[in-house]
């Protein structure tokens, strides 16, 4: 209570030195925040274990349902140049009501193949978002709250998950029909939608941006690497160390099934200690990146992760799937706030919607191959092997953001210089 309590008055504080528009933009995150929350919690907790117990998916359904959300990535480039000195908020509405909304016809799937089309391909749609909704943080929270203000959002999604994934855990295991489970979910979801369209934007984040050649476009994106080698090391070391997770991540559901036979309300509980820990664990990050910066907190949160594999690797019962999800969580929550933060750091004026592509393109290379690595090892070496694998290559990639750290803190040294 007492962490909690601290961070309640720090909060208060925070809210009452902002500007009224930041303050109602924040609001109105808050509530959107709320909605998907509940659209977490009664679908996408659920969708591996639906998958893999209850319509009997191979291994290669699953390695398919891990790599979509990272294939429409692959074009994040593609929507950052059609977004490039347009309003942002419509590509984030639009995209989240076709995503979040699709599972409003949940209850039409007649088959294995339906729901395994249905899970995959409501990913590809969100995905047009990101570029978008990364320019949308930039503009309404300032530099300085940005951590704090977005770690409470985080906190309130992650608390209705939580809450929901295990009431419709219970209700599924009395015979609740996941179809109905999820068409549920998905009204809140594009519900969520239209809460975050209410946002308004500062106008002044539109003017001067301008609309260059495609060639222009693409060739000023890809010198990114060449021009910031800051940046390109955090890019490296989230590729790898994000490679490696994957992998282990793929196989921590099928592993689940087929050694615990875990029933929906075993994966709520698991979900829900990983949504507490990550609640605790933005309690932390928030204040953490806002003191120490977002690259010290992308060191700290990988290095966190690394225990993950390692736990899955000696599992000797329930209890340590309950200590990685604990971790796990714990670990996302700075993830999720640190790699949002800096990419903000690095990039340029004018320039975030394509440092976040950059980023999101990484991510749909590695997410889109990743998990079809991870079911031919675990054929060929077993599921402890596979996850040491993992581990190993995610050290890597923790030494990859120590260049990183280093590369940037040289950048400050020479510019003071």
């Amino acid at each position: 209570m007492g962490l909690f309590s601290r961070f309640r008055d720090n909060l208060r504080e925070l809210l009452a030195s902002l500007a009224p528009e930041v303050r109602l933009a924040w609001k109105w995150d808050m509530l959107t925040a709320l909605l998907a929350g509940i659209y977490q919690g009664c679908i996408w907790t659920f969708v591996m274990r639906v998958a893999r117990a209850d319509l009997k998916a191979t291994g290669e359904h699953i390695a398919w349902i891990a790599a979509a959300p990272a294939l429409g990535y692959l074009f994040a480039t593609v929507w950052a140049r059609q977004m490039e000195g347009r309003e942002k908020m419509p590509f984030v509405f639009w995209t989240w009501l076709a995503a979040r909304g699709m599972f409003l016809f949940a209850p039409l799937i007649a088959s294995r193949n339906h729901f395994v089309a249905m899970v995959c391909f409501t990913p590809l749609i969100f995905s047009v978002s990101t570029p978008a909704y990364t320019a949308i943080m930039k503009e309404i929270y300032p530099e300085r709250q940005r951590g704090r203000l977005m770690s409470s959002v985080r906190i309130v999604m992650n608390g209705f998950t939580l809450g929901f994934a295990l009431l419709m855990g219970a209700l599924m295991d009395a015979g609740f029909d996941y179809r109905y489970a999820f068409c549920f979910g998905g009204f809140f979801g594009a519900m969520s939608a239209w809460t975050f369209s209410r946002i308004r934007i500062p106008p002044v984040a539109e003017i001067g941006e301008t609309r260059s050649s495609v060639r222009e476009f693409y060739s000023g994106t890809l010198n990114i690497l060449v021009r910031n080698p800051g940046y390109r090391w955090f890019s490296a070391s989230v590729f790898v160390s994000g490679f490696g997770n994957i992998i282990a991540a793929t196989l921590y559901p099928i592993y689940q099934v087929d050694r615990f036979h875990v029933s929906n309300t075993d994966v709520a509980a698991l979900n829900n200690t990983q949504a507490l820990c990550t609640m605790i664990g933005f309690f932390f990050w928030g204040g953490f990146l806002d003191r120490r910066g977002p690259l010290v907190a992308v060191l700290f949160a990988l290095a966190a992760n690394l225990l993950v594999p390692i736990m899955y690797a000696g599992a000797w019962g329930m209890s340590a799937l309950f200590i990685a999800s604990g971790l796990t969580g714990l670990a996302m929550a700075g993830v999720d706030l640190a790699y949002l933060n800096a990419i903000l750091l690095f990039a340029e004026p004018g320039r975030v919607a394509q440092y976040q592509a950059l980023h999101s393109s990484f991510f749909g290379i590695r997410g889109s191959i990743a998990p079809h690595f991870a079911i031919p090892l675990v054929h060929a070496l077993g599921y402890q092997n596979t996850f040491l694998i993992a581990f190993g290559i995610m050290v890597g990639g923790v030494l990859l953001q120590l260049i990183s750290l280093r590369d940037y803190r040289r950048g400050l040294a020479g510019e003071s210089t």
